[in-house]
């Protein structure tokens, strides 16, 4: 990213003019009234320092450290073109956020505000510097040196479905995203090779999915060495190809599991059942599904992603006539639809729940398909539906493992993120992460406590102040929803 040995025309900046006195002889000031005066909707530019040492005035508004969420299109940004660069982004009255494409569809983002005093960071090829106390940051945002504090905040990066990027909000893990989780190949004892197929690997969560790698599994005293796969890449969005040969097999149903994982996913390794199925011409048609259960969660008012399931004809000959109909169980209905793509196999079953206004609970359903002249089959769906609010899977945060343990930045809630608590093995709490006094991100402590780093307020695992030079209230507490033993929580 070009310097500029002053601050750039093309970011819009200019060098303090108010008479207010500056110990540091002189220097340039960056506060909320001078950056946002010259900013537009969305300005790019690059902070520079107007000198080299010395304190300056704190700002007149802090601003918030973690802006909302907003739409960003890399492809209008120059200096995003290429691995490693960088630019300041700046959206509406929100705090500048440095953006880096750090991979060849990879971007990270850290909220420019310091933590100390809430002055604007400066931006310079060989790192980060804040001008107010000389605290000096790493490119990825990490505290080096200078005045103590914590590391830049840094913000949620996600990609949208046509290339561009929301941009802000509270960084949350990443999570691991398979397009679907089955795939059949179909041939006969007489036919060719089947086609090879894609499995597409994202990450539906924030920050970066590295690490990928798959491993292979054979059903139990099954034939083995039928399928190969091949990993594009080892970061998301990476593509998975799979192929079969049959070989020497014969007539009959192959089964295999390939598991694929990635680093600090908050949701695990997942799995994908790939399924081998070797015809014999002269049998009678027969209806196999890809599988015969499926499970679905969503909050209150949520759109869970729809998942397919594969109808084929495992027998010889064809098979027409395929239908699907639903039967639900006690306590709600019309909340599910199942389209089939064709009347003949192999058909794509797509099933799809709506939540809608269904109330927080468990429910059921079956679905039959049916064909011409052969046996139906039935899959069975569950549905849980989660109490409004924020989320929260417990194993994507092993501090809450313990009773004590503090996790924070879990999500957001009202705009602000928020820190969970273990008080028992059966009960959690909740809490912003704005400290009381002056509105500051605060920080967890050996996954223990809290601490404001703006004045050292220090607060314990249950949010009550402690100790710092000036009085804090306690931090605000939040309402959660846990039933116990669920792997997940509510928060609102």
């Amino acid at each position: 990213m070009p310097l500029d040995p002053s601050f750039s025309s093309s970011a819009g900046l200019a060098p303090d003019t108010s008479s207010e006195p500056s110990p540091c002889g002189g220097c340039h000031r960056l506060d909320r009234r001078q950056f946002l005066a010259s900013a537009s909707v969305l300005s790019l530019g690059v902070l520079v320092s107007g000198c080299g040492d010395g304190i300056v005035s704190a700002p007149e508004q802090v601003l918030d450290a973690v802006p909302a969420p907003f739409r960003l299109d890399p492809a209008t940004v120059p200096e995003l073109a290429q691995i490693g660069g960088r630019s300041v982004v700046v959206s509406g009255t929100s705090a500048p956020v440095l953006v880096e494409r750090v991979g060849s569809a990879q971007f990270r983002a850290l909220s420019l505000v310091c933590p100390h005093r809430g002055t604007i960071v400066e931006v310079a090829s060989s790192g980060l510097r804040c001008p107010n106390h000389e605290a000096v940051f790493a490119n990825d945002g990490t505290w080096l040196g200078g005045q103590p504090t914590a590391g830049l905040t840094p913000l949620d990066v996600r990609r949208n479905s046509d290339g561009s990027l929301m941009v802000g909000g509270t960084l949350t893990p990443p999570v691991l995203g398979l397009d679907r989780s089955t795939v059949v190949f179909l041939t006969t004892l007489t036919g060719n090779a089947p086609a090879a197929q894609t499995v597409a690997i994202n990450n539906d969560g924030g920050g970066i999915l590295s690490g990928l790698a798959v491993t292979l599994i054979y059903g139990p005293g099954q034939r083995t060495g039928w399928l190969s796969l091949a990993l594009s890449q080892a970061s998301a969005p990476a593509t998975l190809s799979l192929s079969a040969q049959r070989g020497t097999l014969p007539v009959g149903t192959y089964t295999a599991t390939v598991s694929i994982t990635g680093a600090g996913v908050s949701n695990g390794a997942q799995t994908l059942t790939v399924s081998l199925l070797v015809q014999d011409p002269t049998t009678p048609a027969a209806l196999q599904l890809s599988t015969s259960s499926l499970a679905f969660t969503a909050p209150i008012g949520g759109i869970p992603a729809a998942q397919v399931v594969q109808c084929i004809n495992s027998g010889g000959g064809s098979l027409a006539g395929l239908a699907a109909t639903i039967a639900y169980s006690a306590g709600g209905t019309g909340w599910l639809t199942a389209t089939l793509n064709q009347t003949t196999a192999p058909a794509a079953l797509t099933v799809r729940p709506t939540v809608g206004t269904l109330a927080a609970g468990s429910y059921s359903a079956t679905i039959t398909i049916s064909g011409t002249g052969v046996a139906a089959r039935t899959i069975t769906v569950s549905l849980t539906v989660t109490a409004a609010g924020l989320l929260v899977t417990l194993a994507a945060w092993p501090a809450l493992a313990n009773v004590g343990g503090v996790a924070g930045s879990v999500g957001n809630v009202n705009g602000g993120p928020v820190a969970v608590t273990r008080l028992s093995a059966t009960s959690f709490a909740a809490f912003s992460m704005r400290c009381p006094h002056a509105g500051t991100t605060i920080n967890v402590v050996n996954g223990t406590s809290f601490r404001c780093p703006n004045h050292g307020a220090l607060f314990n695992s249950a949010g009550v102040w402690q100790s710092s030079p000036q009085r804090a209230e306690n931090l605000v507490a939040l309402t959660v929803t846990y039933t116990p033993g669920a792997t997940t929580l509510s928060v609102t």
